[in-house]
């Protein structure tokens, strides 16, 4: 087989540029001018993975010992990027991070780090079960569809016809023995090993963890999984123009789990592992508030009930405004949209720095890391709705047993936030697949009705992954990402109706008003002097003022980014905080994607970590749409308050930062 030509990709190599129009605030500020005083600018082996915990499984995998001698340890060639970064602002104690490292901590990753099929292997230290024999079976380069056969349709609108089919094709894909690379426990291991801390990069040298989240790998990576899940299913019915539904989640109708997942054990897409209290609920795109908001039912009430309507009509609206933020306001461009280039020099340059700190300074040291960060496409509905639709962990004094429906992960413990709330289980929920054909579908719209174009970096667009293909003789394929920029390319696309009703295309935010109304005058009263926050501080219940943020002068063809970097949480645990601009501390908490103030997040789907402890990570906020619709383009700083929602804590050891990137 043959990669497609040099013709068939070059469309998709222009660099993203994006021509912003002097419009009107969508929310004008009335708020005084803010100046900030003294502010700067400133071996061959593949792996075992288990597909289920036992306990109560269904028979897609229940033998935890069982070898699964299918998943390529080696078999994958990617692009990575590695420049270290350089930090400004930061305290004393941490200059030789400046000595170590470039400039710009925004932009850590100029250039690719070639990284090969040689040193990108599958490893479980703490586990210590070994990794299958490596297999023989060669492997053979994508070739583009000859046409489009498959059109992906919304799950809440099938037909009873198609519906039946789609649990057919899913039933004979369980009943496949796990060992065949296309059954659903090796499919659901997949995700399992790429995701939840098993591949390292070069394990005999550097040992850098791999992840396919957290940067600009996410959105290709998961379209080439569930390219070849959805080619099985068609495989197993002898149906080549089957194509795997959506779940339509950002468009009011769609807003609930589908109806086709649901029942009991005999429907092989219903997943006993789900938060049943969303089972007939409406979904929350803006989920982890806490306090926790009362459940919306699914079904809309009546408009006599005016409570009820209300609660429901506000909820769509923040729904909606959570879609449109992530792809309209600050999804433009593709960091934005995609996500950061992925930097493992830079992180474990960055990671030796943090280790000289503690030693010298003990464990209270200043953290930084210039970790990958998530594009909106990531970090926003995809994570809230996983989430959302896993089953939570008990709350102490209870714990989380294997006999409880634990599943025990990469790291050894029980995780009860499974299935789809957790890395290392999602893959065992049908559900899963269909969210992400849902996420994929977001990317086709980003880059065709909205414009956007992807990274023309040969490092992206040379990262290429191995998959099994073809249920029956099962055989290894390497795609690169520049084969997948084109859903045509892969033989599918989604139904016309998801591109012409798109209700969130007019779900713009609109001021926050502490009161519930919106106004186009700023309701915040006149502020109080407030105190600097110290760092590191702890985020657990209360929110937390940064007053007089520095704005830097926009600089031609660059974006203005709000950096948070040194943030230290538990990755087993639900992880997030809200940043929100110019609003008063004690109503911040009331602001969410519905509101203008509305900043962004940093949360990301629980995993299990093998080394153990917390992880440090980072959030990249492009905020250029804020600041316009807040009217504050010509400001010279701005208070930003962070709204923390956690189980436990989360550290953030350095001070939030607007550069120019």
């Amino acid at each position: 087989m043959a990669t497609p030509s040099a013709a068939a990709s070059s469309s998709f190599l222009v660099p993203a540029t994006t021509a912003v129009a002097s419009t009107p605030s969508a929310c004008p500020s009335t708020l005084p001018k803010k100046n900030a005083a003294g502010a700067g600018r400133r071996r061959h082996r593949t792996m075992q993975c288990r597909a289920s915990s036992g306990g109560g499984r269904r028979g897609d995998g229940d033998d935890v010992d069982s070898r699964l001698l299918w998943l390529p340890r080696r078999q994958v060639l990617t692009g990575l990027s590695g420049v270290a970064a350089g930090f400004v602002g930061y305290p004393d104690d941490l200059a030789s991070i400046a000595l170590a490292l470039e400039a710009n901590p925004v932009e850590s990753c100029r250039r690719g780090e070639k990284v090969t099929d040689k040193i990108v292997e599958c490893s479980d230290p703490n586990r210590g079960f070994p990794c299958p024999p490596a297999t023989r079976i060669p492997v053979v380069d994508f070739t583009p569809e000859p046409k489009v056969t498959r059109i992906r349709q919304p799950a809440h609108l099938l037909d009873a016809e198609y519906q039946a089919k789609y649990k057919e094709a899913v039933r004979k894909m369980r009943a496949l023995d796990k060992s065949n690379p296309l059954s659903f426990a090796a499919q659901a291991a997949v995700h399992e090993s790429y995701c939840d801390g098993h591949y390292r990069l070069d394990p005999s040298e550097k040992n850098r963890p791999f992840d396919v989240h957290f940067s600009w790998i996410f959105a290709p990576w998961h379209r080439m999984y569930i390219y070849f899940y959805e080619r099985a299913l068609g495989d197993l019915i002898g149906d080549d123009t089957f194509a795997l539904p959506y779940w339509g989640w950002d468009t009011p109708a769609g807003m609930g789990i589908p109806a086709v997942f649901k029942g009991d054990d005999d429907n092989p897409l219903f997943d006993p592992y789900r938060n049943m209290d969303n089972n007939d609920a409406l979904i929350d795109l803006d989920y982890l508030k806490t306090p926790r908001r009362p459940t919306v039912p699914f079904t809309p009430p009546p408009v006599s009930d005016a409570a009820a309507r209300q609660a429901y009509d506000d909820a769509v609206r923040t729904n909606l405004a959570t879609v449109y933020i992530q792809q309209v306001r600050d999804g433009k461009g593709p960091r934005a949209f995609l996500g950061e280039k992925l930097c493992s020099e830079a992180s474990s340059r960055v990671k030796e720095v943090n280790e000289r700190s503690k030693r010298r300074q003990g464990a209270g040291a200043p953290k930084v890391k210039a970790s990958n960060a998530q594009g909106t496409l990531e970090r926003m509905a995809h994570t809230t709705v996983h989430v959302w639709a896993g089953r939570s962990s008990p709350k102490a004094p209870a714990t989380c047993t294997v006999d409880g429906g634990g599943v025990v992960a990469h790291d050894g413990k029980p995780h009860c936030n499974n299935d789809m709330g957790f890395l290392g289980t999602a893959g065992r929920d049908p559900l899963f697949y269909s969210h992400h054909a849902n996420v994929d579908r977001m990317w086709h719209l980003w880059s065709t009705k909205l414009g956007g174009k992807g990274f023309d970096d040969a490092e992206w667009l040379d990262t290429s992954f191995v998959f099994y293909d073809d249920v029956k003789s099962p055989r290894l394929v390497r795609m690169k990402f520049r084969d997948v920029l084109d859903v045509t390319n892969l033989g599918y696309t989604y139904d016309k109706e998801s591109e012409a009703a798109l209700p969130w295309l007019k779900s713009k935010p609109t001021r926050f008003s502490s009161s519930g109304k919106t106004t186009t005058r700023s309701s915040v009263p006149a502020k109080k002097p407030k105190v600097a926050s110290e760092f590191p501080l702890t985020l657990t219940k209360e929110a937390v003022d940064v007053p007089s943020v520095a704005i830097p002068a926009k600089q031609p063809g660059k974006d203005l980014v709000l950096l948070i970097e040194g943030i230290e949480y538990d990755p087993q645990i639900n992880n997030k905080f809200d940043v929100i601009i110019n609003v008063p501390k004690e109503d911040a908490g009331k602001v969410g994607p519905k509101d203008c103030e509305y900043a962004g997040s940093f949360t990301a789907v629980p995993s299990s970590n093998a080394a153990g402890g917390t992880l440090v990570g980072k959030v990249t906020l492009f905020i250029d749409g804020v600041l316009a619709d807040l009217g504050l383009t010509n400001e010279s700083a701005v208070d930003i308050v962070l709204v923390p929602h956690t189980d436990e804590e989360i550290k953030i050891y350095l001070p939030p930062t607007i550069e120019n990137a």
